[in-house]
């Protein structure tokens, strides 16, 4: 069975001269959880990444594909995963990711885990001024969910006034 993953991007605009709006560059980070089998790891291992844009937008822009770095990667250790990234990523790294090959999702206290770890992230290494903000915190409130169903009722851990009920996931969630 093919395997993918899909998710919805909302680029920043920037008002141009002539009162249009340019969207602006997203950085998109790709990781790959797990190892692939060595007798079945061919020298390349092809990878296939769409974009697109709804109809509506497809004849005033068209995105476009562009590699920044594609160094490889020896270790399936968030730790090293974040500290070979931060050199590109303008001292950006994501210390909660890639998830360990032995996150389960089915397991409540991996995402509590995770929770805590995203909720460092945001308060000791991002400013909520940044993008990574706001994409911290949808990841937060998955994070959150997953942990907690039976949120806005039941029992939840200590939430941190900073990280307000703010983002699309959240927003329908409530």
């Amino acid at each position: 069975p093919l395997h993918f993953s899909s998710s919805t991007f909302y680029p920043d605009m920037q008002l141009a001269e002539s009162k249009d709006v340019i969207l602006q560059p997203l950085s998109i980070l790709v990781w790959f959880s797990g190892a692939v089998p060595r007798h079945l790891a061919h020298s390349n291992i092809p990878i296939e990444i769409t974009v697109s844009v709804k109809d509506e937008y497809k004849s005033f822009t068209v995105p476009v594909i562009k590699i920044v770095s594609q160094q490889p990667h020896h270790s399936n250790n968030s730790m090293a995963f974040s500290q070979s990234c931060s050199a590109t990523d303008n001292d950006m790294s994501f210390s909660f990711l890639p998830l360990p090959p032995t996150f389960d999702h089915t397991d409540s206290d991996h995402w509590a885990e995770l929770l805590d770890n995203i909720q460092s992230w945001l308060m000791k290494s991002v400013d909520p001024i940044m993008p990574e903000w706001t994409w911290g915190q949808e990841a937060f409130w998955y994070a959150f969910v997953a942990t907690h169903p039976d949120f806005p009722s039941g029992r939840w851990s200590f939430l941190d006034p900073s990280i307000t009920l703010e983002g699309q996931f959240i927003e329908e969630w409530v």
